[in-house]
């Protein structure tokens, strides 16, 4: 092994954090969005990396129109060439397309030795080189929860994992699984560190409930020293359906009205009935958990050059 490989094995992609959960459903995208969105409104430059072959983050909640469906993403990983972000989804915010065809991508990873092809390597290059190019502040990137070796990869390459999840025994049990997978990924000599589990779609008012989750939640953290996020995200219904329907953050939704009849409403994308009335507490818990985020970061950033 050079010591050009040996240093590469020991790098992550600094301020790059995976949002990720084995079970599908459980608030990545909505996550990732929502963060991104908040840190680029307050003037920061960010990427989104949408690794999900569902493509949601990209199209349903960041409404991003001309998207390639991920070919910018799996010729990386295939080929090493670089990767094309869409610019400016939101003022200083790109966003490394997800959709279909990172289908392959999968196939890829776990035939890459065989074919001799190192997508890890070619993912770490190409978007060391854009952020280090583009000068992002934040990389967040949102994972499927089918495939394990694209989500292998992506430990070894992050510097940061968040892992949401619900309330229900099935997320616990796929948050259970993506921590194997992290402790795998660490011992194989990744960099990633664990930031937190964050409680996604509950209920406030179930006080109970919610501490009997959040102990779970514990109970899977025992030992790595790293507590739950204290900041959850409710669970909104209808502000969920109008984030998707309009391609906005709960954030965004404050003052947003859509079309009135007549102004190009009603059509496949841009229906006219909005259906929250008020989205302010569900955008105060993503900016609350924006926050506490940011504050880990700082605080891992801080831990790490004191190393």
């Amino acid at each position: 092994m050079t010591s050009t490989r040996l240093l590469s094995d020991l790098r992550a992609v600094r301020r790059t954090i995976l949002v990720a959960n084995q079970k599908g459903g459980v608030g990545k995208s909505s996550i990732v969005a929502a963060i991104a969105v908040a840190v680029a409104l307050r003037g920061k430059r960010v990427l989104v990396v949408d690794a999900d072959q569902q493509g949601n983050c990209t199209v349903r909640d960041l409404g991003v129109a001309d998207s390639d469906d991920g070919r910018s993403l799996a010729m990386t990983l295939q080929y090493g060439s670089a990767l094309e972000p869409v610019r400016d989804v939101r003022p200083g915010l790109d966003v490394v397309c997800g959709g279909k065809l990172l289908a392959m991508a999968g196939t890829v990873v776990t035939n890459a030795e065989q074919h001799g092809i190192d997508p890890r390597q070619n993912l770490l290059v190409a978007l060391s080189a854009l952020v280090d190019s583009e000068g992002y502040d934040l990389v967040l990137i949102d994972s499927g929860p089918g495939d394990r070796g694209v989500l292998d990869l992506l430990l070894q390459v992050v510097s940061w994992l968040i892992v949401p999840t619900k309330e229900d025994d099935a997320s616990i049990d796929g948050a259970e699984l993506l921590a194997r997978r992290y402790l795998w990924a660490r011992k194989n000599g990744a960099m990633v560190e664990l930031m937190g589990m964050v409680l996604f779609d509950c209920n406030p008012r179930a006080v109970r409930r919610n501490e009997d989750t959040l102990g779970k939640i514990m109970d899977l953290l025992e030992g790595t020293g790293i507590e739950p996020f204290k900041n959850f995200i409710r669970q909104d219904k209808a502000a969920a359906l109008d984030s998707r329907a309009f391609h906005r953050t709960a954030e965004e939704l404050i003052d947003f009205a859509p079309p009135r009849n007549g102004d190009g409403a009603d059509s496949d994308d841009q229906p006219s009935k909005k259906w929250s009335r008020d989205t302010e507490p569900l955008a105060t818990d993503y900016q609350k958990l924006t926050r506490e985020v940011l504050v880990r970061l700082a605080a891992g950033e801080r831990a790490k050059e004191g190393v």
